[in-house]
């Protein structure tokens, strides 16, 4: 009962906490979608966090949050979690053991050169449920058009008649989604980075893996605004 009190207490709210904390009070079996965008480990330094850590200690963490994602998530429900393809090959392997894997989707991202490497050109975004039972819905982005004429680029091998009004369906790749890398267009209020963070990342992929599992009007709320941040911070 506590449980339950607590999880209708935080619905349709920016929770500022630590994940493990927070997730431990959520019931069982009880959020459509989970997703997780963690550090990458990649020791940069942050305001209040230093993002260095050893290769158990990392992955030791990263598999406790992991877990409870996996327990809070409805049968029906999704997990997602993002991150660099260094890391995604550990995390999709524990979450093989607990979950069922659907898809990594390669999110096409410009890195930079790191030696003798190819150019690290993408994030991943691994895509698990919990049963065979899951909700999944079929999604479509817009057609590829010239700039200047605006006509659709692709030919679709002559047959442009029968393609669909709506656009293709979204693959496993998104070279379409295209987040902000450059300071000056960020800032450090706390409103301010989650009103970024959801126009640039969370609006377009969040949103885009939120409406294949599940609908919109399926939400107890509208989705959030900056006034509503503002009021739950």
């Amino acid at each position: 009962m506590e449980n339950k009190d607590f999880f209708e207490s935080i619905v349709n709210k920016v929770i500022q906490g630590d994940c493990l904390e927070v997730m431990k009070k959520i019931p069982n079996n009880s959020v459509d979608v989970t997703f997780a965008d963690p550090p990458f480990n990649l020791k940069k330094k942050y305001n209040s966090y230093y993002d260095k850590h050893e290769f158990e200690e990392y992955l030791f963490w990263c598999k406790k949050w992991l877990y409870e994602m996996v327990r809070v998530t409805k049968p029906t429900g999704s997990i997602l979690v993002h991150n660099i393809p260094k890391w995604l090959i550990y995390l999709g392997s524990y979450l093989n053991e607990i979950a069922i894997f659907r898809h990594w989707i390669a999110w096409d991202a410009m890195g930079s050169p790191l030696g003798k490497t190819l150019l690290p050109n993408h994030y991943g975004i691994l895509y698990y449920v919990k049963s065979e039972d899951f909700k999944f819905y079929d999604i479509r982005m817009l057609h590829k058009r010239c700039r200047n004429c605006h006509y659709i680029l692709q030919d679709y091998g002559g047959k442009k008649s029968q393609m669909h009004q709506f656009g293709p369906l979204v693959s496993d790749v998104w070279t379409d989604i295209h987040r902000i890398r450059h300071k000056k267009r960020r800032t450090n209020t706390l409103v301010n980075c989650l009103y970024i963070y959801w126009k640039d990342y969370c609006f377009l992929a969040v949103m885009r893996e939120i409406l294949c599992s599940t609908r919109l009007w399926e939400l107890e709320q509208p989705l959030l605004q900056q006034k509503n941040w503002e009021e739950n911070l």
